[in-house]
């Protein structure tokens, strides 16, 4: 059980090193990016599911919605975001990326990748296969605290 535990404590620390290196690399980086990393998220999350409500943001960043109004309101005085109203309830709106919405989070997500893109290559691809089916199957066993 030791040589487990000393494994995932291992992991862990690998795991926060690439953290701190995205962080120290991308977020101080201003030039690649014009927006925080809460919008980031918010934008990332649209970019996958376009046509999102306010309630399915505030829950996906674990916000109230109340607090993820306000976000997306900075987002659409941005040029980032834009709400129509949901077609099948009035009361609601529907959040969307703009096309300036778009470019931006393609932009950013490049520069991720091109930031992870020199140690990804170091390994094989046999290995990178593998990382990346273990980082996926690891991420479908994760489960929100408290659920």
């Amino acid at each position: 059980m030791e040589s487990r535990d000393k494994q995932l404590e291992q992991f862990v620390d690998s795991f926060q090193a690439i953290g701190r290196f995205m962080k120290r690399n991308q977020w101080s980086n201003q030039d690649a990016t014009e927006i925080t990393k809460t919008q980031w998220l918010i934008l990332r999350f649209l970019w996958k599911h376009d046509g999102s409500t306010i309630g399915q943001l505030a829950e996906r960043l674990e916000v109230r919605s109340s607090s993820m109004s306000q976000m997306i309101d900075r987002l659409e005085l941005a040029g980032m975001v834009y709400r129509e109203p949901d077609k099948y309830d009035a009361r609601t709106r529907i959040v969307n990326l703009t096309e300036a919405g778009r470019e931006t989070i393609t932009r950013m997500k490049n520069a991720q990748v091109e930031l992870l893109s020199g140690p990804f290559n170091e390994l094989t691809l046999e290995e990178q296969v593998t990382l990346v089916e273990i980082m996926k199957k690891m991420t479908g066993y994760l489960k929100p605290q408290g659920k």
